[in-house]
Parts: C-alpha cells; sequence; structure tokens
C-alpha cells in the first residue's frame, strides 16, 4: 500500500495516461482515525463535505494529482475546502479500480465515505 504526500507534485498530464482506468472509487476518513477500527469511527461525513468532494473541480484536482498508476489499498493524504479557508484533512483510500490500472482525464471519480465501505463491504454505491 503506498502512501502519497500532498508536498510532492505530479507532473503527469493525465491526457496523456495510458490504460485508463474508467472509474475509480475512494473512500475518505479522517486521519485521526485508525483504518483497522471497525467501530467508533471519526469522520467529518456531513452533508457539506460530501457536496465539496463531489464538486468537478475537486474530482478534477484528483485526477491531475495522481494521474498515473493506482492500486486498490493506496492512500493519499488530501484535504477538502470547507469554506472560509479552512481545509478538512482527510486521507483517501482506492477502493476499486475498473475498466484500467491508472487514472487519466477521462477516469470517472467516485468518493464515498469510508463507513460506508466498512458498514456495508461495498465501494461505489453512492
Amino acid at each position: 500500500m503506498g502512501t502519497f504526500d500532498r508536498r510532492e507534485v505530479n507532473t503527469t498530464d493525465p491526457a496523456t495516461v495510458e490504460n485508463q482506468a474508467q472509474r475509480v472509487v475512494v473512500s475518505f476518513r479522517s486521519p485521526e482515525t485508525d483504518p483497522d477500527e471497525t467501530d467508533d469511527w471519526w469522520i467529518a461525513d456531513s452533508e457539506w463535505l460530501r457536496e465539496n468532494m463531489a464538486e468537478p473541480t475537486y474530482r478534477r484536482y484528483l485526477r491531475w494529482a495522481h494521474a498515473g498508476p493506482v492500486a486498490v489499498g493506496e492512500e493519499w493524504e488530501e484535504f477538502v475546502n470547507c469554506g472560509c479557508a479552512a481545509p478538512e484533512d482527510v486521507v483517501l483510500r482506492v477502493e476499486a479500480v475498473d475498466g484500467g490500472t491508472a487514472i487519466g482525464s477521462e477516469t470517472t471519480i467516485d468518493v464515498v465515505p469510508r463507513t460506508d465501505v466498512v458498514g456495508n463491504g461495498t465501494a461505489g454505491d453512492t
């Protein structure tokens, strides 16, 4: 399992990526949450956070920041703008990669709460 440090800069243009996945599902959780716990999950799982992560601009950012090969289990430390210059730190975990092996400009990225994945054992049901 790899971890992406947001201080690293990905210079890959998503349009040039080969074997682009049709869809990648990533879950999000708080960095303070132990990913192996199955109960007592603290997560910033409010409606406004989900809405910000669903914005086309955020998903475009993810395609640029993580363009290239991707594998289930990878985790990326990221943040989401919560308004008033107040970012919310999150850990994104790749839950599923469908139809290819890399994130590119044509890849659909679905973001779901980690509690949904742990709770029902499925990824991408939004």
